[in-house]
């Protein structure tokens, strides 16, 4: 194919089944529908800076294909672009594609990872559905919709993390995916209860889930569960946004306790990149064990048990604030200030410490999280 040429039609070279190698001139921008579909012993293809949409079916069949570039100038992948193509090893999608379409690679049984770049903000319906050996997906911030059966049967996967740019997760998005049972949301905010991080006394009673947000993220229209199908146990959601920030200002030995504390709490999870996850259990009722007899399908929910995770965070939240009461600069130097007031005298090491006002004492129990077990002493109250 000589440079020049712009556009390959549809089903152009579709059914060639002596085409072993392939390359598309810079100056190509678009490739047909069909356009090499069932060249079954293509094995090489080069794609070059310029192309910029593969349209439906391209490269559908082409059985021997091992190994895929898009070039960064490629915005959108059409349905069933890749679908079939067995012996598919290696695949590298780039910065600067918005849309992988329906099916694209759909049955791509050897692809064992896919790195989703941060441009795509929409990863269609059984876009790498029935990719038996996936094993690694990593799916990036800016990622904004998964369609419905995306990665359908991807038997090998065992844990998936979501971008906190998800709003939408489709029907059946994981099912059939029997050895995954782990599912990571980042940037979790909207999942929470905010009057439990409103609230300092007894703020475990608050319950730490918005029941609402977290049914609409994890269930479809029609009340089906987006990971049925998966031996899932856990899910887990980041709690970095409410504590990361408050810890980074602490003193790296209380920094430290901090992050022992919660490498110690079972319902808790710092993993190495930094980020703080809270864990809630995956309970799975057969059917017929709630009061509605009506229901032929097991049903699933996300608890927190006895307020467990609660009242873990709970901990950690406290023992975060204890610090920050301890090493407040404000205490430090009104401290030093009274040890000042008479530099002739000496002055014993109890009594340099500054009376704190009644109201000061509550608001700082308060804002601590002490106020429901642990009473300040309040002046002429003996």
């Amino acid at each position: 194919l000589n440079e020049g040429l712009q556009v390959i039609e549809n089903a152009a070279f579709y059914g060639c089944t002596a085409l072993r190698s392939v390359i598309i001139p810079s100056t190509v921008i678009g490739l047909g529908r069909y356009a090499f579909a069932a060249c079954k012993s293509l094995i090489e293809l080069q794609l070059n800076e310029g192309l910029r949409v593969i349209w439906e079916s391209a490269f559908n069949g082409c059985t021997s294909l091992q190994s895929v570039t898009l070039p960064s100038t490629v915005t959108e992948l059409e349905d069933w672009a890749f679908w079939g193509c067995f012996e598919l090893v290696e695949l590298q999608l780039n910065e600067g594609l918005e849309i992988i379409g329906q099916g694209a690679f759909k049955n791509c049984k050897s692809l064992r990872s896919v790195t989703v770049p941060s441009t795509v903000t929409v990863l269609d319906n059984l876009a790498f559905c029935d990719c038996s050996n996936l094993v690694e997906v990593q799916l990036n911030e800016g990622l904004g919709f998964i369609g419905g059966g995306a990665f359908h049967t991807c038997t090998a996967l065992r844990s998936v993390t979501i971008p906190s740019t998800v709003t939408e997760l489709g029907a059946c998005l994981f099912s059939g995916c029997t050895n995954l049972s782990e599912v990571i949301f980042l940037g979790g905010k909207r999942l929470f209860n905010q009057e439990f991080f409103d609230c300092c006394v007894r703020r475990e009673e608050q319950g730490l889930l918005d029941r609402d947000a977290i049914n609409e993220i994890l269930f479809d229209e029609e009340g089906d569960f987006t990971f049925h199908g998966c031996q899932m146990t856990t899910v887990k959601i980041s709690i970095s946004w409410a504590l990361n920030e408050r810890m980074a200002r602490l003193p790296r030995e209380c920094m430290l306790s901090v992050e022992e504390k919660i490498r110690n709490l079972h319902f808790l999870d710092l993993i190495p990149d930094g980020d703080i996850l809270v864990c809630f259990p995956v309970v799975r009722m057969a059917a017929g064990d709630e009061a509605d007899d009506d229901q032929d399908d097991d049903t699933f929910e996300l608890r927190d048990t006895n307020n467990e995770t609660a009242r873990s965070l709970c901990q950690v939240l406290q023992l975060i604030a204890f610090h920050e009461l301890k090493e407040s600069s404000i205490l430090l130097e009104l401290a030093l200030w009274k040890s000042k007031i008479d530099e002739s005298t000496s002055v014993a090491r109890e009594d340099c410490r500054v009376a704190i006002p009644d109201p000061a004492k509550s608001l700082i129990m308060k804002y601590c999280g002490f106020a429901g077990f642990l009473e300040p002493a309040i002046e002429g109250s003996r």
